[in-house]
């Protein structure tokens, strides 16, 4: 509905109803002059102004604005006061020109009503902005929750946008896009523009997260520490989702560029930390040269926000090598030539002098395995994966008590050249601490797991850490970048044993 208040001043009304019974939505635009900052408020009566829970303004491209003249689209939300005799929308101007305010009685006219079918047909960015806003104060902002269905108001917008699973070569004007998110809930997004650049334009990404908790129920919430790179030819994201319950997580996300805009929902797929390094630092795109340092620039900080945020987790992870009791569990992760294999041939008196049970993984794990159980001294088992193995030798230790001894090809070397094979069980870890090694790979995991645990035994070894490997990953700054990284959680993890 239109109203006019002269020449300097005009207004539209799209709907003015309840998202909940204690609180009410306006949405409009005004035009005004374009030197004149526009303020809006809603009042119960003549002097009763009520609390503005909410106010966004935004663009209104499709509202001709005229000569001297600017468009504000808005969304207001307020509170309803209990016995609440009306509602008056108060438009004001501030400038030294401005006209007094100027009132309009919402009650008077016959406005739509139905704020989530308002929201539903809304352009998509005016939509987008109040969602985000929501987002971010739910608690107090009840547009999330009103209407008695997921998502409040939204539900049905919510519906209608496209969506990306996982990750994408092509997706609408986009490429390589994907979401990530750790278990923790670190959260990145990424991708570049299948679209000519325009020199001077940087794209520009908003998300905020859609939760499906394990129970069923449903939330929309702000991503904590949200920051973005702007880029000409791209977009990233990164942040941290509190979604300890969740069965699935969603990004609902605006991209902009210039006068273009795109909304989409993506679904963040659960990642170890080598594809959520991808996902942040837009690995595999080819960015034009005026992003690079852009790129550098934002993925330090990003990474330095992430390492900030590990550190009391990292500095209470405490991996303290022991002596291994006798009648222990051993794990030997890396049995992957004929070398190892004929190694722990040799040394499995010795072993078994020590342990009652060994796990071991690697290409030619079944070998050696086949030669230790036709001794028939030891409980043997073997997995596929140095990640299965350590599962399953923690499950051993904690069943039958004492420690994990973590065993690597340079341990077994160093028994049987120096002929003192009491370094095997000189840097077990208890039993009740062995969880911990899965959470330093997921934080700080430098390749996969077996790369991992040779670290670990190294450096209760002793070994100096500058002197160990980190994974090979890009070649470029931003590589060097990560490997700093992960070489600083490192150091943060208290790491102690005697040497072997």
């Amino acid at each position: 509905m239109y109203f006019e208040f002269g020449q300097g001043l005009q207004a539209g009304l799209d709907c003015a109803g309840d998202v909940t019974p204690d609180q009410g939505a306006v949405f409009g635009w005004v035009r005004h002059p374009a030197d004149e900052t526009l303020g809006l408020r809603a009042e119960a009566g003549p002097g009763e102004p009520v609390e503005s829970l909410l106010l966004d303004i935004h663009p209104r491209p499709d509202v001709p604005a005229g000569e001297g003249m600017a468009v504000s689209g808005f969304s207001l939300v307020h509170a309803i006061p209990p016995g609440a005799s009306g509602r008056r929308l108060i438009i004001g101007l501030s400038g030294k020109d401005a006209p007094a305010e100027a009132p309009i009685d919402l009650e008077a006219y016959e406005l739509p009503a139905d704020v989530a079918g308002v929201t539903l047909n809304r352009q998509w960015g005016a939509t987008y902005q109040l969602l985000h806003a929501s987002a971010a104060d739910p608690r107090r902002i009840k547009t999330l929750t009103g209407e008695g269905t997921p998502a409040g108001i939204f539900g049905g917008w919510l519906d209608r946008l496209p969506r990306l699973a996982g990750a994408s070569e092509w997706f609408m004007d986009f490429r390589r896009v994907s979401a990530r998110i750790m278990p923790d809930g670190q959260i990145a997004i990424s991708g570049g523009f299948n679209l000519p650049p325009i020199p001077g334009e940087a794209g520009r990404i908003m998300a905020c997260a859609l939760v499906q908790a394990r129970d069923g129920g449903i939330r929309v919430q702000a991503i904590g520490g949200a920051r973005h790179a702007r880029l000409e030819g791209g977009f990233a994201l990164s942040g941290r989702v509190d979604a300890a319950d969740a069965a699935a997580v969603e990004a609902v996300i605006e991209v902009r560029r210039g006068a273009q805009r795109w909304w989409f929902r993506a679904e963040a797929e659960p990642a170890g930390l080598a594809d959520y390094l991808d996902t942040l630092t837009i690995t595999g795109f080819d960015l034009p040269g005026a992003d690079q340092s852009v790129l550098h620039d934002w993925v330090r900080q990003a990474l330095a926000d992430r390492g900030a945020a590990l550190r009391g987790r990292m500095d209470g992870l405490g991996l303290v090598g022991v002596q291994a009791p006798p009648g222990g569990t051993a794990l030997l992760f890396d049995v992957n030539d004929e070398y190892a294999a004929r190694l722990l041939s040799l040394l499995a008196p010795q072993i078994e002098a020590r342990f009652d049970r060994i796990v071991l993984s690697g290409s030619v794990a079944s070998r050696a395995a086949a030669a230790l159980m036709r001794r028939g001294r030891l409980e043997v088992l073997v997995e596929s994966t140095a990640e299965s193995a350590l599962l399953a030798a923690g499950r051993q230790s904690a069943a039958h008590g004492g420690a994990l001894a973590a065993i690597d090809t340079a341990t077994l070397v160093d028994a049987a050249v120096g002929g003192d094979p009491s370094g095997l069980a000189s840097n077990a870890i208890p039993a009740d601490r062995v969880p911990m090694i899965a959470a330093l790979h997921g934080m700080a995991g430098v390749g996969d797991m077996e790369s991992t645990l040779r670290r670990l035994v190294a450096l209760m070894a002793g070994a100096d850490p500058s002197a160990l490997p980190m994974p090979a990953g890009r070649a470029d700054a931003i590589g060097g970048l990560v490997t700093e990284h992960l070489r600083s959680l490192w150091d943060m993890v208290p790491v102690t044993g005697g040497r072997r």
